[in-house]
C-alpha cells in the first residue's frame, strides 16, 4: 500500500494507491456535509473513494458482479474491454462465475443469499452490455455469442426479459444481414454512381448554399451516428493497415469516405471542365458560403473537408482565380480557417458543439481519432507485475463518452431531404493526387519555373520560398509562421515545386489549415484524412465522466516537447519517401535499437532486422542527425528542431519492404 500525504481541508483530496486482493486502487479522500437536524454549523465528514487503478483479467471480470462504489466502473469496462479481451471470453467469464453463484447457493430465499445479489447485478451487467452496446454480438452469419446468451438466460425465469431482449436483437441482426449486401453505405463514393442529368456543371452555382450544407449535413450525420466508438480506440485504429485487417473499423472508414469524396468534389467542381477565372472565383465563393452554413449547422466534419479542399496544392496555386474572389468571402474564409489552426482546432470545435445543446452536432472525427492514438501511444496497456492498466481505459472512456453524446445530438437533426443535389454530389469521379495536379496546371499553367533540381529541395526550404512570396509583396519585415501552408503533401515529386505563386491576400494565409487531405502517396485520396497535419496542436478538451476526479491531458506527452522525461516522435521509413510518418512514445530510458523495432512494427514493416536500419533525425536545410547504435535517443537528438526521424537501410543491404499506407501521425 501507498498512501499519500496529510489530510487536508480541501474538498477533494488525492491520497495514494492501495493493493487489496489482486487490484490496485486509486484512494480519493471527500469532504461532504453531514445532514443536521437543527443549528446553523455546517459539519463535514471525511470518505474514502476508491477506484480501480489496474488488475488481472480474471478481478475486473469479479468486480462487474459486485456491487461496488465506482459508478462507471462498469461503463468503463464494457467501453473498451476489447482492447485486452474478446466478446466471447468475456461472456464465457461472466456466465461461468454467474453460474458458479448459483450453484453455491440453493437457499429458496435467493433475494438474501450471495446468489441473489450476484443476479440483480448480472442483470443489470446485461442489460446494459446488450443495450447501449449491442454490437458486441454483432458477429455474422451466426453471431454465436447472441445465441449462446440467449440460451443461458431462456433457464432463468428471473432473467426472461433479458432473454426477450437478446432474442429480439438476434433477429434484426438477422434481418439486417439478409437486407443488405454490405453493411455501411458510402454516399460519396469514389466510384461515378451516376451522372446528373441538369444541362451543364456549373449548375452547382444555382443550387442554394443552405440546401447544399443541409444534404451534406444529413450524410454526414446519418453516417456518424452509425460509427461505433470502440473502433476510433488507438489500439484498434493503428492496425487497420495490416493485410488481415482491411475489414477492420468499418464504420470510421465510412466516415472518411464521405470525408474524401467531400473533399473530391470541391476539387473536381474547380478544375474539371474549362472556365474563366471569374466563374471559378464564384464557385471559390460558393463553397465559402457552403462552409458558412456548415457552421451554422455544426456540421465540422464537411466544414473542415471544405477548407482542407480550397487550401489543397492544387486549388491553393489558382493565383488569377484567387486575385478575383471578393474581399467579403476572403475575410469569411479567414475566420473560418481559424478554427482549425493550431492550437485553436481542438477548443473552437468543442466550444462550437456545445452552443445550443438542444440542437444537432456532427464533430470533425480527426480530432477523437488523435486523442485516441495519442492515449495509445502514451499510456502502457499493463502496468507493475502484468496487471491491466485500468486507468488508461478510463481516459479512452471519457473520449468515447464525447463522442457517444454527440451522436445523440446528431438524432436532434430535422433537415430536409434534397435528392437532386445528392444524385449532384454522387457525379463526380474522384481524383487522384497527380490527376488534381496535371488538371490546376492545365487551368493555370506554371509561370515560375525552376530548374528539375528543386525537386530536391527540402521542405522547410520550400516553406521559406513561400513566406517570402506571401510577405514579399507587402516589403514587410516582419515574421510570418512557417506553418502557413503544408509543402510535406508534396511528396518527392519535384514537379509540384514548378509554381510557388500564392494567392495575393496574405490575410488569408494567415489562419490556413494544412492541405493535409491530399497527403504525398499512390492512394487516391487515403483513408488517413483524419490525421493531424498539425503535430503539436494539444489533445482536445476532455470533457471528464463525472467520477472521482477528472483525468489530466496536461501530464501527457506531446510532440516537439520533452515534458517529464518522456516525449512524442515521428519515424519513417526511407522506402517511403519520407511523407508517411508514425508516432511513437520516446522516454529518457529508450535507446536506439528499442526505437527502431518499434517503428518498424508500428509501420508494419516485417521479415526484417533491427541492426539493418539506422535511426536518424531530420534537421533543417536537408541535414540529418545519425543517432549511434547503443545512444540513448532521449538525449542524443536535437531538442531545438522538429521531432522527426528516418529509418534508412544501413550501406549494403537491401531495400527494406515499402510499409503499408497509414495514417500520418
Amino acid at each position: 500500500m501507498r498512501m499519500g500525504k496529510e489530510i487536508t481541508m480541501d474538498p477533494v483530496q488525492e491520497w495514494g494507491d492501495e493493493s487489496d486482493d489482486g487490484v490496485l486502487y486509486s484512494v480519493t479522500l471527500r469532504r461532504i456535509p453531514v445532514e443536521q437536524s437543527q443549528g446553523s454549523f455546517v459539519q463535514y465528514k471525511t470518505i474514502k473513494v476508491r477506484s480501480v487503478k489496474a488488475a488481472t483479467l480474471e478481478r475486473l471480470v469479479s468486480l462487474l458482479l459486485e456491487p461496488g462504489t465506482d459508478p462507471h466502473f462498469t461503463t468503463v469496462f464494457l467501453s473498451t474491454y476489447r482492447a485486452f479481451t474478446t466478446t466471447q471470453q468475456l461472456l464465457e467469464m461472466v456466465l461461468d462465475r454467474a453460474s458458479s453463484f448459483d450453484g453455491n447457493n440453493n437457499d429458496d430465499n435467493a433475494d438474501q443469499t450471495g446468489s441473489g445479489v450476484c443476479k440483480r447485478t448480472l442483470s443489470s451487467l446485461l442489460s446494459l452490455w446488450l443495450g447501449e452496446f449491442s454490437e458486441d454480438f454483432r458477429d455474422p452469419p451466426h453471431h454465436s455469442c447472441l445465441l449462446a446468451l440467449c440460451s443461458y438466460l431462456r433457464r432463468d425465469l428471473q432473467l426472461r426479459w433479458l432473454c426477450l431482449h437478446a432474442e429480439k436483437l438476434l433477429r434484426r441482426f438477422s434481418v439486417a444481414e439478409s437486407c443488405r449486401g454490405n453493411q455501411f453505405s458510402f454516399p460519396l463514393s469514389g466510384e461515378e454512381v451516376e451522372n446528373y442529368s441538369s444541362p451543364g456543371r456549373w449548375d452547382f452555382l444555382t443550387f442554394p448554399s443552405r440546401d447544399v450544407a443541409e444534404e451534406l449535413t444529413r450524410l454526414d450525420a446519418d453516417l456518424f451516428v452509425k460509427a461505433i466508438p470502440f473502433q476510433c480506440l488507438g489500439c484498434v485504429w493503428s492496425q487497420r493497415d495490416k493485410k488481415e485487417n482491411k475489414h477492420l473499423a468499418a464504420t470510421i472508414r465510412a466516415t472518411i469516405s464521405q470525408f474524401n469524396s467531400v473533399t473530391n468534389c470541391v476539387i473536381s467542381t474547380l478544375l474539371r471542365q474549362p472556365a474563366p477565372p471569374p466563374v471559378r472565383a464564384s464557385v471559390i465563393e460558393k463553397w465559402i458560403r457552403v462552409a458558412q452554413e456548415c457552421r451554422a449547422l455544426k456540421n465540422l466534419s464537411s466544414l473542415r473537408a471544405i477548407l482542407s479542399a480550397l487550401q489543397s496544392n492544387s486549388i491553393f496555386r489558382l493565383k488569377k482565380t484567387w486575385a478575383v474572389v471578393s474581399r467579403e468571402s476572403l475575410s469569411i474564409f479567414e475566420q473560418l480557417s481559424e478554427m482549425f489552426s493550431g492550437e485553436n482546432c481542438s477548443l473552437s470545435g468543442r466550444e462550437i458543439l456545445l452552443q445550443s445543446p438542444g440542437c444537432g452536432a456532427v464533430p470533425y472525427l480527426g480530432t477523437y481519432l488523435t486523442a485516441l492514438t495519442m492515449l495509445d501511444s502514451a499510456l502502457p496497456d499493463t502496468v507493475q507485475g502484468g496487471l491491466i492498466n485500468f486507468e488508461k481505459r478510463r481516459r479512452e472512456c471519457e473520449v468515447l463518452s464525447q463522442i457517444r453524446q454527440l451522436q445523440g445530438s446528431c438524432l436532434q437533426y430535422k433537415l430536409n431531404d434534397h435528392p437532386e443535389i445528392s444524385s449532384w454530389l454522387r457525379s463526380y469521379k474522384r481524383l487522384s493526387e497527380r490527376e488534381s495536379y496535371d488538371l490546376s496546371q492545365e487551368v493555370e499553367p506554371p509561370v515560375d519555373s525552376y530548374p528539375a533540381s528543386t525537386g530536391t529541395w527540402n521542405h522547410r526550404t520550400l516553406a521559406k520560398k513561400m513566406i517570402w512570396l506571401l510577405m514579399g509583396s507587402e516589403g514587410s519585415g516582419s515574421k510570418s509562421s512557417p506553418d502557413l501552408v503544408s509543402l510535406t503533401s508534396s511528396g518527392s515529386n519535384g514537379s509540384e515545386t514548378e509554381d510557388l505563386t500564392v494567392p495575393s491576400s496574405p490575410r488569408r494565409a494567415k489562419h490556413m489549415v494544412r492541405p493535409w487531405v491530399l497527403s504525398g502517396c499512390s492512394r487516391d485520396l487515403r483513408d488517413d484524412v483524419f490525421s493531424s497535419s498539425e503535430p503539436s496542436s494539444p489533445l482536445p478538451f476532455l470533457h471528464p465522466l463525472q467520477h472521482r476526479r477528472s483525468a489530466s491531458m496536461t501530464s501527457l506527452p506531446v510532440y516537439n516537447q520533452q515534458i517529464d522525461d518522456s516525449c512524442i516522435v515521428r519515424v519513417s521509413v526511407e522506402s517511403s519517401n519520407g511523407n508517411l510518418y508514425k508516432s511513437i512514445l520516446l522516454t529518457s530510458q529508450d535507446k536506439t535499437v528499442s526505437v527502431i523495432q518499434r517503428a518498424l512494427q508500428k509501420h508494419n514493416v516485417e521479415s526484417v532486422r533491427s541492426e539493418d536500419f539506422q535511426l536518424s533525425q531530420v534537421l533543417p536545410g536537408g541535414k540529418e542527425l545519425i543517432i549511434p547504435d547503443k545512444a540513448n535517443v532521449f538525449y542524443a537528438m536535437c531538442t531545438s528542431a522538429d521531432y522527426n526521424f528516418i529509418l534508412k537501410r544501413r550501406r549494403g543491404h537491401k531495400t527494406p519492404p515499402t510499409p503499408t499506407a497509414g495514417w500520418k501521425k
